[in-house]
């Protein structure tokens, strides 16, 4: 027993050395940071990019607007040949 604690304070400055390095590093996160930083990449990921609803939607509307195109295009043909 007596031996394994001179190991240890032997070892000591250089597991401290290692810990400081460690922390500086930030390899070490809490959960409180953890949770901020996935709360703002869940921000910027909104901010970011469409829904799928609002890209089905636009689409919905892309598909409304052809079609209506098509029928005034067409109109505009039945009234040339008339």
């Amino acid at each position: 027993m007596l031996e394994n604690s001179n190991l240890i304070l032997q070892y000591s400055p250089v597991i401290m050395l290692v810990l400081v390095y460690f922390i500086q590093l930030k390899i070490f996160v809490t959960p409180q940071e953890l949770e901020k930083k996935h709360r703002e990449i869940l921000l910027e990921a909104e901010n970011r990019f469409a829904s799928r609803i609002t890209v089905h939607d636009l689409k919905d509307q892309i598909t409304e607007i052809k079609d209506k195109i098509d029928k005034i295009y067409n109109c505009f043909l039945s009234k040339k040949q008339e």
